[in-house]
């Protein structure tokens, strides 16, 4: 797998007052660290930008961007994406994973029968829940230990009750 050169930590949303401040929703589990990201790049541009200044309210962070210096500008980023450099990442604990280092991983039970790949993971919830491409459709599995028996680089192994496939 190649070496990735930006991690996704954020969806612009909304423009915020009228000097380029816009809303993010964080796709990390902590939205303060908003506060600490120092550098970003706006999906389909390559230029990395200045984050000038970061705060977090109810649960969505402000961020200004350098470049984006009016509420036009601020509006012609909506629904875009944001990264940091690979290298800016916070160090990870114990049981924690980047969700961009999950995707597409297989997911299978403990027997090794493959139940499908993992396509996204949805934070908005008590507990993430792991997104799987079956070839039956979408299926959701929480991501707790209750059914999540392992997690590493060669796949997710799961340990779906009744009913939790169909």
């Amino acid at each position: 797998m190649p070496k990735k050169d930006k991690v996704l930590v954020g969806l612009i949303t909304s423009a915020h007052g009228i000097r380029g401040m816009v809303k993010v929703y964080p796709y990390t589990d902590s939205p303060d660290r908003f506060n600490t990201i120092q550098r970003v790049y706006i999906e389909g541009d390559n230029e990395l930008r200045a984050v000038e200044s970061a705060s977090v309210q109810k649960n969505m962070a402000l961020v200004k961007i350098q470049g984006v210096d009016t509420r036009n500008a601020a509006e012609g980023i909506l629904k875009k994406k944001l990264f940091i450099p690979f290298d800016d990442r916070k160090p990870l604990g114990k049981d924690q994973f980047f969700i961009d280092d999950l995707i597409g991983l297989t997911v299978s039970t403990p027997s090794g029968d493959v139940i499908g790949e993992l396509t996204d993971v949805m934070t908005q919830h008590g507990n993430d829940i792991l997104v799987i491409d079956t070839e039956k459709g979408e299926v959701l599995i929480p991501f707790v230990k209750a059914f999540v028996r392992s997690v590493d680089t060669g796949g997710i192994v799961v340990e779906p009750i009744e009913g939790m496939l169909s």
